[in-house]
């Protein structure tokens, strides 16, 4: 399933619902996200409703809806697409052949398997011996040898190799990927991408969601190669979609920017808030910053200071800087100097020379 959202969802409606569908689901999302009603608070509320009003305005027109189906058509064959290669990838590099020769002491985790094989066996016995065969012990040693010779066999054939796999290898396979991580990042940080490059790309190929990142931004930052946003964006899509926060925040920033992908606010939206869910301060100040200029949604200035909010509190200089303005000329906020000083003097402590400009002004 494509990880993406779309107006469809945000109306829990299917993509083949009619207009009288659709209008009904509407208006049964309105009343329960009523800024009045809601449990949720005010402002949540509001957030909501800029969603689901945006989404019917969508789904209502059927030339804006078409455009909205030919987009998740192309997202899905692009995830498609992508999640094939990927699966492709891992199997042909990843893919170790597991030993001939077995190991002497049978695994404690044989056990389980076994018991649940031979408790079925006896069952089928017992039922079989009830029905229609006469009880004898005779027959109770040929149905037991018979039972041994399958137990050993199934035992072997089909969890053999899956458990050797878990009990010797795990352990091993894992230490291995945190040391190399951790070398590649300790070359990258003395400057020698050219040899962390390889690490990076061998565990990320792997499905490792921490290289992966780190790839994305060696693309997107030209660090010791050449600059690739294509490249970067690819890589902190794969990423993003293991719920690295880091990676949503960026590839919400790309998407946002059109850089390495084509210019698209609905996905720059998404991702950022998978990322603001996560507390990540970038994202949420992305986020407001959307809202203030309504790019992707329409324009609403409280949603702004709800996100440049959450931002601002943990500590992000352009947050507080933006929140500031909104406090100096009433936009989203009632008018407070006061408070507006104190976010630009927060934001001014951070070296943010825009900050310390707006609080001279303020303070002549």
């Amino acid at each position: 399933m494509a990880k993406f959202k779309t107006h469809y969802d945000n109306l829990n409606v299917s993509r083949n619902a009619p207009t009288s569908v659709i209008k009904a689901a509407y208006k049964a999302l309105c009343q329960n996200y009523h800024p009045d009603k809601y449990i949720g608070g005010h402002d949540e509320a509001l957030r909501i409703m800029k969603i689901i009003n945006g989404s019917y305005a969508v789904l209502s027109d059927p030339d804006k809806r078409a455009e909205h189906d030919r987009w998740i058509n192309k997202q899905e064959r692009d995830h498609a697409t992508d999640k094939a290669q990927r699966i492709m990838s891992i199997i042909s590099k990843a893919y170790v052949e597991p030993p001939v020769t077995s190991p002497q002491n049978v695994p404690a985790s044989y056990l389980t398997p076994i018991g649940k094989f031979w408790t079925n066996i006896r069952s089928g016995v017992n039922q079989v011996r009830l029905i229609s065969i006469p009880s004898s012990k005779k027959l109770n040693l040929m149905l037991g040898a018979i039972g041994f010779v399958v137990i050993v066999f199934a035992a072997t054939t089909l969890y053999g190799p899956g458990l050797i796999t878990k009990t010797v290898a795990t352990a091993p396979v894992n230490q291995d990927i945190e040391r190399l991580l951790k070398k590649a990042k300790q070359l990258a940080r003395q400057g020698r991408t050219a040899k962390a490059l390889p690490l990076y790309l061998q565990l990320a190929e792997q499905g490792n969601a921490e290289a992966q990142f780190q790839l994305g931004l060696i693309y997107a930052n030209q660090q010791g190669v050449t600059k690739d946003d294509k490249q970067a964006a690819d890589w902190l899509a794969r990423a993003a979609e293991q719920g690295h926060r880091e990676a949503q925040t960026k590839l919400g920033f790309m998407y946002a920017t059109g850089k390495g992908v084509a210019q698209n606010y609905h996905s720059a939206i998404y991702w950022c808030y998978k990322a603001a869910e996560q507390g990540d301060a970038v994202a949420q100040f992305n986020l407001g910053l959307m809202y203030a200029k309504g790019q992707g949604m329409a324009q609403d200035n409280n949603l702004a200071v709800s996100w440049y909010s959450k931002a601002a509190e943990q500590g992000d200089a352009h947050a507080q800087y933006n929140l500031g303005d909104m406090y100096a000329n009433g936009v989203g906020v009632a008018k407070d100097s006061k408070q507006a000083a104190v976010l630009y003097r927060k934001a001014a402590k951070q070296g943010l020379t825009e900050a310390v400009a707006a609080l001279k002004l303020l303070e002549q």
